[in-house]
């Protein structure tokens, strides 16, 4: 499969005005580079843990001077995902999806959620004693629990000190 891109060239002569540049899209798919694309993991990597919606990385670039259209940031977030660079988050029923990169260091380390009512702040809960129940689950209930789609709700220590 082929994709042309026609574009207007004025100056050059023979072709009626228009140059035909060819993508192939096998080559896209693999591994074709974009500065978007590369920009987006060189952020994420500058951040890794921390997560981000495919809004607040728009509004990074748009304030770095180095605007990505949305389409664009949520196209390659999926694509870092199914390549096994970054992990996406569901907080929350009806928010938007979280992006984080995770160092390479961590092995994928299993870790929970916390998100503060007061404040919205996502904690990483990285404890033996959550594992432990996790295990507990599964060896005497028979439940598999995913810590990527599990989170608690509650209050931070900020929040709980000033009675939110």
């Amino acid at each position: 499969m082929r994709t042309v891109l026609i574009s207007e060239d004025p100056g050059e002569k023979g072709t009626g005005g228009k140059r035909r540049k060819g993508i192939c899209a096998v080559a896209a798919k693999a591994g074709y580079q974009t500065r978007a694309r590369e920009d987006i993991l060189a952020y994420l990597k500058t951040t890794p843990g921390i997560h981000h919606t495919a809004t607040e990385l728009k509004e990074h670039f748009d304030a770095e001077g180095h605007p990505i259209g949305t389409a664009t940031i949520y196209r390659q977030l999926e694509r870092y995902v199914d390549e096994g660079y970054i992990q996406k988050y569901f907080i929350g029923i009806g928010d938007s999806a979280c992006y984080a990169y995770e160092s390479p260091c961590d092995g994928g380390s299993i870790h929970f959620h916390m998100k503060c009512d007061g404040c919205g702040k996502l904690i990483h809960l990285d404890c033996d004693e959550m594992k432990d129940m996790q295990s507990h689950l599964l060896e005497h209930h028979g439940f598999q629990w995913n810590p990527a789609k599990t989170v608690f709700y509650g209050l931070c220590d900020r929040c709980r000190q000033a009675g939110a």
